[in-house]
């Protein structure tokens, strides 16, 4: 063997922990995503939707029978309560309702109050059990859009929420098997399942597949890409495709059949107060005005808070896996120290992300509580006028909040989904990596003669030089040692022999055969490393 291994350049501790906090610290400009690569990211996102058609198909046939039961039906029965049975109104001809609801409505005429309330009753048992919806409960929703207190009871509204922390880690396994229903009863329960076995499939995919993908990587890749790194991908961003599916396929959905159906009924119904139905629909523009300008941000900052947590999990593999090292080098502190600088910088991020979130569903909230204001005030002057009922007022009301709430959730759809980008991004960043080329060739028969090396060299893709005019003979039963300093290139010399990696010159050939003659699998068969 000739003595003429190169001295790979690779950095020392010292170094690779300077490159560490440089990188952290430019994180921000690092993790900005221009508007045409969030809509390539949202397209290809959604190419994993089409692997559950039947499954979504189901999520959306009971989210449109929630929404139109909870949006023709719920909030007319109080109607029935405050003028017919309170107050004492005649029913007559059933003025007043949509013609749908007119013959039903009907049935009530001549029956006295206690009547009226006892058919009431019935129909809320029945709608408690199969819908979770009671007719007594209002349609309250935080600026989100969520139903809220005793307004989820309004909207049916039902969700696993497992107990977890506020860190962006300790909450992706919960994401990972989200679930919900806007109904609770009977089908809220079936909604549930079918919304449970959607999430935790699309996830279970996009784990696996990154995972096997990183498995297939080549050598070199491996050894620049940090194992907590990939880890981190793998467990803690693939989650944000399920919640872009929440958002983009169901939730929007869901939404505009909320705006189609409850400003269909308004106008019919009350187009006599027209100034009523603008208020909810300015709830849209409003909002997006006020949250619109922290998306850019949001995004930046979640993609930066992913980073730093990524870095904190590679600390910590990196420790244990060199444990013995840093042990018997003295190393204890300075890794000690490494790991607090990591930890500090995660938690910094993340208290800067959630600095942005919290301006912005401020910012949200204010416009969402104002349009209330307002449309208190002309509510109520239409109900003292006269041109509405009292019990007007509670239908009028139930439709506005739903409409605002969705108008309002819309303008927190586009800056919400900015984080989930973050995530995806750092997911298709890995999937795209180029695998190792599982080449074709000769079959390898089983090894007679041996291994020879004849002027190889070998120089990494980012200049490196590792090895120069090698030769080498190793025949079958001998035994050599590969003796050299730290980074003289001895594991870059073993590498060469199951094609880890390729000569940049020279040959070398098992039992006479050049190894990128022989496939791949056949190589790798005979060795072990």
């Amino acid at each position: 063997m000739t003595d003429r291994v190169g001295r790979t350049a690779r950095p020392s501790l010292r170094q690779a922990e300077a490159q560490l906090d440089r990188s952290a610290s430019a994180l921000d400009v690092q993790t900005d995503i221009a508007f045409r690569e969030t809509l390539r990211i949202f397209w290809r996102v959604t190419g994993y939707f089409g692997l559950f058609k039947g499954r979504i198909a189901a999520k959306i046939g009971f989210v449109t029978v929630e929404t139109m039961f909870r949006m023709l039906i719920v909030p007319w029965p109080a109607k029935v309560v405050v003028d017919h049975v309170i107050l004492g109104d005649p029913i007559a001809d059933a003025a007043g309702f949509p013609p749908y609801l007119a013959p039903f409505v009907r049935l009530f005429d001549g029956m006295n109050a206690v009547e009226m309330m006892l058919w009431l009753v019935g129909l809320s048992v029945f709608m408690v059990i199969v819908f979770g919806v009671t007719i007594n409960r209002g349609a309250g929703r935080l600026a989100t859009g969520a139903a809220t207190g005793t307004a989820a009871g309004a909207s049916g509204a039902a969700s696993a929420v497992l107990a977890q922390g506020h860190d962006t880690a300790t909450q992706t396994e919960n994401e990972a098997n989200r679930a919900g229903s806007l109904m609770g009863g009977l089908l809220g329960m079936l909604d549930f399942k079918v919304n449970l076995r959607l999430t935790q499939s699309l996830n279970h995919v996009l784990r696996a597949q990154l995972a096997g993908h990183v498995k297939k990587l080549p050598l070199t890749t491996l050894e620049d890409q940090r194992i907590g790194d990939s880890v981190f991908r793998v467990l803690y961003d693939t989650p944000s495709a399920s919640l872009l599916l929440e958002g983009l396929a169901i939730g929007l959905y869901a939404g505009v059949l909320n705006v189609v159906i409850g400003l269909t009924i308004m106008s019919a119904n009350y187009g006599t107060a027209p100034e009523v139905v603008a208020l909810a629909v300015l709830a849209c523009p409003v909002t997006l005005l006020c949250v619109i300008p922290f998306a850019r941000m949001a995004r930046r900052r979640s993609q930066a808070s992913r980073a730093a947590g990524a870095n904190t999990t590679s600390n910590i593999e990196e420790g244990m896996s060199n444990v013995l090292a840093v042990q018997s080098l003295g190393g204890n502190q300075r890794e000690g120290q490494r790991f607090r600088r990591a930890s500090a910088e995660s938690f910094a991020r993340f208290r800067r992300e959630s600095l942005v979130k919290l301006l912005y569903q401020q910012f949200g909230t204010l416009a969402f509580m104002l349009s209330q204001a307002v449309f208190f005030m002309v509510m109520a002057r239409r109900v003292i006028d006269g041109t509405f009922t009292a019990g007007d007022y509670f239908v009028f009301a139930y439709y506005f909040f739903v409409l605002s709430a969705t108008f309002s959730a819309w303008g927190y759809m586009y800056t919400e989904w900015q984080v989930h980008i973050a995530g995806m991004r750092r997911v298709f960043f890995l999937l795209d990596l180029p695998a190792e080329g599982t080449r074709d060739g000769a079959r390898l028969r089983r090894i007679e003669s041996g291994i020879a090396m004849h002027g190889v060299g070998l120089t990494y893709p980012d200049g490196r030089q590792a090895l120069r005019n090698i030769n080498l003979e190793a025949r079958v039963g001998e035994i050599i040692a590969l003796v050299g300093p730290t980074g003289a290139g001895k594991t870059s010399l073993a590498y060469l022999v199951p094609a880890f990696v390729q000569a940049t010159v020279g040959t070398v050939k098992i039992d006479g055969v050049d190894v990128k003659d022989v496939a791949v699998d056949s190589l790798r068969q005979q060795v072990a490393y």
